[in-house]
Formats: structure tokens, sequence, C-alpha cells
């Protein structure tokens, strides 16, 4: 029997018994399945003789598909031929207590103490010089806490500054000459922003709108967070929260400050909607 003969008895008994177009019938194919048993049977069949039942291991990486099981071919992994002398820097090994702790940059000056931690590596590669300046995260109690301090005041008395110190104290704006950005504007003025510039003209990209004059003048003339600030910067479009009837500027506050930024939580939902068991 000739070559051309041979295969197209081959690819006649194929397609006819076991279904398999004969476009899938390559070299590296080991099994085929008879799809009226559901057995498996060891490739290729001799010619003129009965299917042998596929008895051997299945190989750790193969692929099946379209009724036939064939065996993947690994690949090397690279080599990287290095000299004797070099060496790549490395980042320590995590540790259970790194979720407990702050950078510690004496420690690697400390006799016996090692090297540095990986939460430390980490914080040298990203210095506070290199990292734009955030505003607090609007909390509940903003409008009900008192009147605004100076960073510097807060700190000297034991406690953190939150977004009212922030605003009312570091941001140059002046609510009495500043004018609400134009239609049609993307960005709010640079120069309303000092240091936090770069975070707000990031947040006003992903936003699509520009960041309202963040400062106000209370009842009694001093400089204070304007609520549609806090409404911005957590995401909600404008009059989200301000536009309620009823709503004064501490109601508004404490539900700007108990709310979450609508954008994580729709990443969030969407990462578990989209999860699945061991993927």
């Amino acid at each position: 029997m000739s070559f051309r003969s041979k295969h197209m008895w081959r690819t006649r008994i194929y397609w006819k018994v076991y279904r398999i177009p004969p476009r899938r019938i390559t070299h590296d194919i080991k099994a085929v399945i008879d799809k009226t048993t559901g057995t498996w049977l060891k490739y290729p069949i001799r010619e003129g003789g009965r299917a042998r039942k596929y008895t051997a291991a299945w190989p750790r990486h193969g692929i099946v598909n379209d009724g036939t099981m064939s065996e993947r071919e690994r690949l090397a992994p690279p080599v990287i031929e290095l000299p004797v002398s070099s060496s790549l820097p490395l980042l320590p090994t995590p540790t259970a207590s790194d979720a407990m702790r702050g950078p510690d940059f004496a420690k690697a000056g400390r006799e016996g103490a090692g090297g540095d931690d990986l939460v430390t590596a980490v914080a040298r590669l990203f210095t506070k010089d290199r990292a734009a300046k955030l505003f607090k995260t609007p909390t509940a109690n903003l409008g009900s806490n008192g009147a605004p301090q100076h960073p510097d005041k807060r700190k000297a008395g034991g406690h953190g500054p939150n977004l009212d110190d922030e605003v009312s104290f570091l941001l140059p704006v002046d609510p009495d000459t500043a004018e609400e950005t134009p239609p049609g504007v993307y960005h709010s003025p640079s120069d309303w922003w000092a240091d936090y510039a770069p975070a707000v003209r990031r947040w006003e990209t992903l936003m699509g709108s520009p960041a309202p004059i963040p400062v106000e003048f209370g009842p009694r003339g001093g400089r204070r967070l304007a609520s549609v600030f806090a409404e911005w910067l957590m995401g909600l479009p404008r009059g989200w929260i301000t536009h309620i009837p009823g709503l004064n500027r501490a109601r508004q506050l404490k539900a700007a400050g108990n709310g979450v930024v609508s954008q994580q939580a729709f990443t969030a939902y969407m990462h578990l909607m989209n999860y699945k068991e061991g993927e």
C-alpha cells in the first residue's frame, strides 16, 4: 500500500469512527477518544489491527482538544551568563511582622540587628520627596469637631491633622477672590493647591471634572473646609450630597465621611464577581 493510500485510509477511519478532523492528527498526539464508549485509545492505531486502550500515565503538561490528547513541549528556562564578581540587588524576604510596623531606617546601623527589612527597603525606594502629597480622607466628625487648627499645632498636642486643618491652613486659595472653574475647563487653577497640586490634577483627570473651591468662610469669619470639596474628594458628582434638602454642613460632611469612594467600591465588587475558585 502506497504512502498516499495509507494516509487516506487513516484519515477516513479517524473521521468516520472517532469524528476527529484530519487537521488535528499531528505527530505529537498521544491518545484519541472513542466517542461511542468514552475510552481513550493509544495513537496511532495500527493499520489493520485492534485499537489499544491508552494505559500510560498522562503527561504533566498536555493539551486535550477536539477528542485528542497531545503532550506539550516544555520550554527550557533562560540561562543568563553573569560575571563571577557581579551580584544582583535583592529585596529582603517578607516576614509575618511586616504588616505590624513601619520602616525602621536606623535598623541597619544597629549592631546585630541585621540589614533592612522589606518595609524599610521599599520605603527607601520611594522616598517622601518623590511621592505626591495627598489630602487626609474626609471623616464623619469633621462638621462637629470644632474649629480647624494649624497642622503643626495639632501635632504638638499629640494628634494628627485632619482634612479641615490641611485645607484651612495649608492652601493659599482665597474664597473671596477665587471663582469656580467655568464649564468646559477640566482643571482648577494650580495656584490653589500648593504641594497638593499633582494629586489634585490627577484626581481631576480621573473624575473628568475640576475640583471646587476647597475652603469657605464660617459664621465667625474663619476659614473652614467646604463640604463640596469633601464630596468631590470622595469621587461623587456635584450635588450628590450637598444638594440634598435639609442637610446642613455638619450632616453633609458626616455623609461624606461615612461613605466610600464609589470608584474603589465598583472595582472591588467587579473583582469579587469575576473571581473564580482556583484561578
